[in-house]
C-alpha cells in the first residue's frame, strides 16, 4: 500500500521532491510505541458527564463506582459516557503500576483508545492488566484497550492489510444477536485463533470478519475494537457502558470485592 503525504502552505509553494520523500520514508505503524506522546502526564479526576439538551455537558460528581482509566490516548467522549453511567473516574498515565492502581481501591478499570503498534504498548502494560485480572477487578477495553487485553490474555495482535477508519462499519454482537452501526480507528486486530479456551469472541466485523470484541470466561472483563461512544448508529454501543456497571453492581453483591490490604 503506497504512503502518502499531506502538506499546507500559505503560500502555495511546496518542494514536492521533499514531499515525496518524505512518503516513502514513512517506516510505518508496526514496532512504533505512540503512547508516550499522547498520554497523561499525571493523574486526575473526571467529573464532565454526556451533553444533554439545554444543559450542554453536565458537572457530575456523583458517580457510585469508583472507575481507574488508563490513558494509552483517551477519548473526552468516553470518559463522559463513564461518568454518565455512573462512575467516578480517575484517569491515570499509561505506565501506571498494578500497585498504585490497586492501592486507588477501584471498583473497575477501564483501557482506553490510543495510538501505534500494540504490541510495543503492550511491554509495558501487559504485566499490569495480569494483575488487574488476577485480582478480578472489572475490566473493559476499548480500541487499543481491546488489543491491550487480548494480549495480555496470551492472544496475538497483527497488521490488517486495511485497517478500518470511520463511521458505518457494521459489527455483529454475538451476545444479542443484533447488528450495531460503529466508528472504528484501527490498522491493528486481534487475531481469534489465537485467544485462550478461557476468551471468548463477542463481536465481528460484517465487512471482513474480523475480531471486534472479547470476553473472558473465569474473570469480569471485556473489551471492543470500535468506539462506542462516537455514536455513529448513534447510540446503537452505548449499551456497553451499561453493562461495565452492571459487572461492578454484580461484583459488589457477590461480595468478591478483592483483598486491597497489601497495597494500602
Amino acid at each position: 500500500m503506497p504512503n502518502a503525504a499531506i502538506a499546507h502552505s500559505p503560500s502555495g509553494d511546496f518542494d514536492i521532491d521533499a514531499l515525496r520523500a518524505m512518503a516513502r520514508q514513512w517506516p510505518g505503524l508496526e514496532g512504533m510505541d505512540l503512547v508516550p506522546a499522547v498520554t497523561a502526564a499525571q493523574r486526575y479526576a473526571w467529573t464532565q458527564a454526556a451533553w444533554r439538551p439545554g444543559q450542554g455537558f453536565r458537572a457530575d460528581a456523583s458517580g457510585t463506582y469508583k472507575v481507574v482509566a488508563i490513558d494509552y490516548g483517551i477519548k473526552r467522549n468516553i470518559l463522559r459516557l463513564l461518568t454518565e453511567a455512573g462512575c467516578a473516574v480517575t484517569v491515570v498515565p499509561a505506565e501506571t503500576s498494578a500497585e498504585a492502581i490497586l492501592a486507588m481501591r477501584p471498583d473497575g478499570v477501564f483501557l482506553s483508545n490510543g495510538p501505534g503498534d500494540p504490541a510495543e504498548t503492550g511491554k509495558y502494560a501487559v504485566s499490569v492488566i495480569k494483575d488487574l485480572i488476577a485480582h478480578n477487578i472489572p475490566t473493559f477495553g476499548i480500541c487499543l484497550g481491546h488489543q491491550m487485553l487480548a494480549l495480555a490474555i496470551g492472544a496475538e495482535t497483527l497488521k490488517m492489510h486495511q485497517g478500518h477508519h470511520g463511521a458505518n462499519h457494521p459489527v455483529q454482537d454475538f451476545t444479542t444477536g443484533k447488528v450495531e452501526i460503529v466508528s472504528m480507528n484501527h490498522g491493528f486486530a486481534v487475531d481469534p485463533a489465537s485467544l485462550p479456551a478461557n476468551a471468548r469472541e463477542t463481536h465481528k466485523s460484517l465487512f471482513d470478519g474480523s475480531n471486534c470484541g472479547l470476553e473472558l470466561t473465569d474473570h469480569p472483563a471485556f473489551s471492543v475494537q470500535y468506539h462506542p461512544e462516537a455514536s455513529p448508529g448513534p447510540r446503537d454501543s452505548h449499551y456497553l457502558f451499561t453493562r461495565f456497571v452492571g459487572m461492578m453492581e454484580k461484583a459488589r453483591l457477590a461480595g468478591t470485592r478483592r483483598n486491597f490490604s497489601n497495597y494500602e
